[in-house]
């Protein structure tokens, strides 16, 4: 058969994959394809090659067979197209979505060599395969501010799919190429896609990045049903963590996160990296103040850990079991981006970053906000 047939096949073939993951060492993992491709022994050399030249084509295969064990793991918005990567398993748990892709392509060889592509027009048309998706909870955040260790708790369960910052469902939505209509279709597709990956018979629970805040009349159109959490925290110490290591959104570097919020922060003097981070939390804070309705629980950072098992749970309608709440309460003690550190509080630390000066010049821009959103945990 030829290379671009051969492709195709092995996409579809449970089978054929599932032999493929299981090589660890190069020369296994070329005899298993030459035994399926069924090519003689002076052609092996060149079966590499011809699957890695395929990767640059575009495909559309059986997309039923194909979730099986594949899973989309990053959207190119220049060439509209998805990237396709072997799905992670249960012991590929990380906090975050694109860390356990990564660590499932260190571990498998195949997963490294082939990187399927199709076009989003395709996935598109076929959105309707999950349309009975109904996502239990959606959680947005300020950043630096518990969101991570909130989807690490609610992780603990196997009863709950967790897709926690997934880049491609932003890159997405950060495709100002796209309508909401095609957005809103094809992110049907790839968030359902992904909770296959993770088991999508199981609650499946997503959370986005600081900036997708945005795009929540579009989410909350598509997704009318799902309950949200707010996590929030005080501004002084969030933007006190972006001062040792600044986030995406933070950097001043790349606004291509922001174009959904560019007109409430373009203002910002982004040499001076304190005020534009400020213009920024601003804005993040005021999107989520202009989305609170009936559907959002409102968590501050001080309410954490307790807060999941009792309050986030009954809001997205998950539990946990009695050995689930001990596991729990032992991932709490941990760093939430780091389970090899133990966690310690550093609330007065963040406090004590700024001067005098930075610090009333940030209470005076955004408390009255971090009020407002204080004050939503009371009133729904």
């Amino acid at each position: 058969m030829d290379s671009r047939e051969f492709y195709s096949r092995l996409l579809e073939s449970e089978e054929a994959l599932a032999l493929c993951v299981a090589c660890h060492q190069f020369d296994e993992l070329l005899l298993t394809l030459k035994q399926y491709a069924r090519v003689e022994a002076q052609n092996e050399s060149d079966l590499i090659s011809a699957l890695i030249a395929c990767n640059g084509e575009e495909f559309e295969p059986n997309l039923s067979l194909l979730l099986r064990q594949w899973t989309p793991v990053r959207y190119e918005a220049a060439r509209k197209r998805v990237i396709w990567g072997v799905a992670p398993t249960a012991r590929d748990w990380a906090p975050f979505w694109d860390e356990r892709i990564a660590t499932q392509r260190a571990r498998s060889i195949i997963g490294s060599i082939v990187k399927p592509a199709t076009h989003i027009e395709y996935l598109i048309r076929h959105s309707r395969l999950f349309a009975d998706v109904r996502p239990a909870g959606f959680i947005f955040h300020l950043s630096r501010c518990g969101s991570t260790l909130v989807s690490n708790l609610l992780a603990v369960s196997p009863a709950h799919c967790v897709i926690s910052e997934s880049s491609a469902l932003t890159e997405l939505l950060l495709d100002k190429d796209l309508s909401d209509s095609q957005k809103a279709e094809a992110l049907r597709f790839l968030l359902a896609a992904q909770g296959l990956a993770g088991g999508c018979d199981q609650k499946l629970i997503v959370k986005w990045n600081a900036w997708d805040i945005g795009f929540w009349p579009l989410l909350r159109r598509l997704y009318p049903d799902t309950p949200s959490v707010f996590v929030i925290r005080r501004p002084e110490e969030i933007l006190a963590s972006h001062q040792r290591l600044a986030g995406r959104h933070m950097a001043a570097t790349d606004l291509s996160v922001l174009s959904h919020l560019v007109a409430k922060v373009d203002d910002a003097a982004s040499d001076v990296l304190l005020s534009y981070q400020m213009e920024v939390l601003g804005a993040l804070m005021s999107s989520m103040a202009q989305s609170l309705d009936s559907s959002v629980l409102v968590v501050d950072y001080t309410e954490l850990p307790d807060a999941v098992e009792n309050r986030i749970a009954d809001h997205f309608g998950v539990s946990f079991t009695s050995d689930e709440l001990q596991l729990l309460k032992s991932r709490a003690g941990q760093y939430s981006k780091d389970p090899s550190r133990s966690f310690r509080g550093d609330s007065e630390d963040k406090r004590r970053v700024f001067s005098a000066q930075d610090a009333s010049m940030i209470s005076q821009k955004l408390d009255g906000l971090y009020a407002r959103l204080l004050q939503a945990r009371h009133t729904r």
